[in-house]
């Protein structure tokens, strides 16, 4: 089956890859690149810079990322050690199964879900899970960076106090969700200026949008340390709110989150490469998985622009994805073969026609470093929905997760609420080291999309051997709904191969929005020796050198 769309021209659009001669970085705002190439500057590691880009992206990208939300980051040491965090978020303790009155239909956003009474755990403070951000980082700093942590926030406090710039890509992601934002005072004070999107200024003085509350906020953590998040004034307004407006966060699930540190990042080989990501319950084990499928393949030999090793693609990853979402699907879903309408998510993308459905929602951000010593550090980091639970803790600027509506409302599935539990996410960082001496930190965001994508950067790399932005700009084929999305810059001779082997093919365009990929950065050290660092070109991502 193959079902094209619309005829369009298609983007043609290019980055450069940057390169530097004591490390690089790239993020998907400028100023969170710069923060990381600071810290390089002041000395330090890839860690320190890695931590500056995430505090700062929660800045600059607030509705993508932030201290109010969580993630998972995998630190390639120079020594050879690589390590991973988990610094998800998880559920209250008083979280409970039957917590959530269930409604009629299905939940019109990043999952199938039961729909629940007043979307209460997709937004608003009863959506809230236990954010890790700031222990996470924290942690990471503290182990194996060099600066302090009051330098290091020193770019995200910048840029909270004088305001980033708006640009076209900040109206648009603020205005997709501006209906929901209306509905909490607070959030809506900061990021609904007179009631309206910001727009970008039509003069040469930009116009900026201030977060003084939440520099603040990182002033005192800048001050006092993660302990004035997890335990003390921080943490003491989070949970006054939000339990003030009806949610369930106390301040002992604050004081008592723990990142999970793994010591060993699980690991394994890809052709002669070594391929490291993160532990359960991240999508790392499915980009495993889907390269494992690969492993008899000769993508190598078939080349990329083959329909044999298109055909390879896209049915390791419908398979992987279809084993993915059956262990998520409970009695409610059934997962199919490679010809099949690949699991219960595709019911979202089914309830709207057969056309395929971009994820408007998603928040999530991805930052990709390495320094001077060959440090490399990638990672992944959310609030889940845009905009996260949509709920502002007036005073402190800081927007928290909606991390509650990864489980399933419905009692007795097996993502069902319960207190403590992590839940499964779809972030999956990724160190790459090849036989050639080259390495590469990649990631990106885009909801379940990420372990797809990941999975494709890992093969133009070693199986293509292309350069890193190439390896990021290349088409792709996404294999998480009920059709397999296929970017149009491959061809028409490759979506009717792939439909002739029986796959049900969309062809979709490429662009800056609607997204129907992925978003990838990546940052390391080329075959030459060289540090370098490239950007999807269809963001506002940019790489830097230093």
């Amino acid at each position: 089956m193959t079902v094209s769309m619309s005829l369009r021209p298609g983007w043609i659009v290019r980055k450069r890859q940057a390169f530097g001669r004591r490390g690089a970085a790239a993020a998907k705002h400028p100023a969170a690149t710069a923060a990381a190439l600071e810290m390089l500057q002041r000395g330090g590691n890839a860690v320190d810079a890695a931590v500056a880009a995430a505090f700062c992206s929660g800045v600059v990208e607030p509705w993508m990322s932030g201290v109010g939300g969580g993630g998972f980051m995998v630190i390639r040491l120079a020594s050879g050690r690589t390590v991973a965090i988990d610094f998800g978020m998880q559920a209250p303790a008083a979280a409970a199964p039957d917590m959530y009155p269930l409604a009629e239909g299905v939940a019109g956003d990043l999952f199938p879900w039961r729909r629940v009474q007043g979307d209460v755990n997709v937004h608003g403070p009863l959506s809230v899970a236990v954010p890790g951000a700031v222990p996470g980082l924290c942690l990471a700093l503290e182990r194996f960076g060099r600066l302090d942590l009051a330098t290091v926030l020193q770019p995200a406090i910048r840029a909270a106090e004088e305001g980033f710039e708006v640009d076209w890509f900040t109206t648009l992601a603020i205005a997709v969700d501006a209906a929901t934002v209306r509905r909490y005072p607070e959030t809506a004070r900061v990021f609904l200026p007179g009631g309206l999107p910001p727009v970008p200024a039509d003069s040469p003085t930009p116009r900026r949008l201030r977060q003084p509350d939440l520099a603040r906020t990182l002033r005192i953590l800048a001050e006092r340390g993660p302990e004035a998040f997890t335990h003390g004034e921080i943490a003491e307004a989070i949970v006054a709110a939000v339990r003030r407006d009806g949610g369930i966060l106390s301040l002992d699930d604050l004081a008592g989150y723990r990142p999970i540190v793994v010591e060993d990042a699980p690991a394994f080989p890809y052709r002669d490469a070594q391929v490291f990501t993160s532990p359960d319950p991240s999508g790392g084990p499915f980009v495993a998985e889907i390269l494992g499928g690969l492993a008899s393949v000769p993508m190598g030999a078939l080349g990329p622009r083959s329909v044999d090793a298109w055909d390879a693609l896209v049915s390791a990853a419908r398979a992987a994805y279809g084993r993915r979402f059956a262990g998520a699907a409970g009695a409610g879903g059934a997962a199919g073969g490679p010809a099949g309408v690949v699991g219960p998510l595709g019911a979202v993308a089914a309830d709207n026609g057969g056309a395929p459905a971009p994820e408007p929602h998603e928040s999530t951000t991805h930052l990709s470093v390495v320094d001077g010593d060959g440090n490399l550090v990638s990672l992944t980091s959310t609030l889940l929905s845009r905009f996260g639970s949509r709920y502002t803790v007036e005073g402190t600027g800081i927007l928290l997760n909606n991390g509650m509506f990864w489980f399933d409302p419905e009692p007795g599935k097996p993502l069902s609420v319960a207190g403590g539990r992590r839940p499964p996410s779809n972030m999956a960082p990724v160190v790459v080291v090849l036989a050639d001496g080259s390495a590469y930190a990649v990631g990106s965001s885009g909801g379940r999309r990420i372990i797809g994508c990941n999975a494709h950067l890992v093969v133009n790399l070693v199986d293509f051997g292309m350069p890193l932005q190439r390896a990021l700009e290349a088409p792709r084929v996404d294999c998480t709904g009920p059709h397999v999305l296929v970017d149009q810059r491959l061809g028409r001779r490759i979506l009717h191969g792939l439909a002739r082997r029986g796959h049900p093919v969309v062809e979709v365009e490429e662009s800056f929005y609607p997204r129907f990929f992925a978003s990838p950065t990546a940052a390391g050290i080329d075959p030459h020796g060289r540090f370098v660092a490239a950007a999807d070109p269809f963001f506002s991502a940019t790489a830097g050198g230093l």
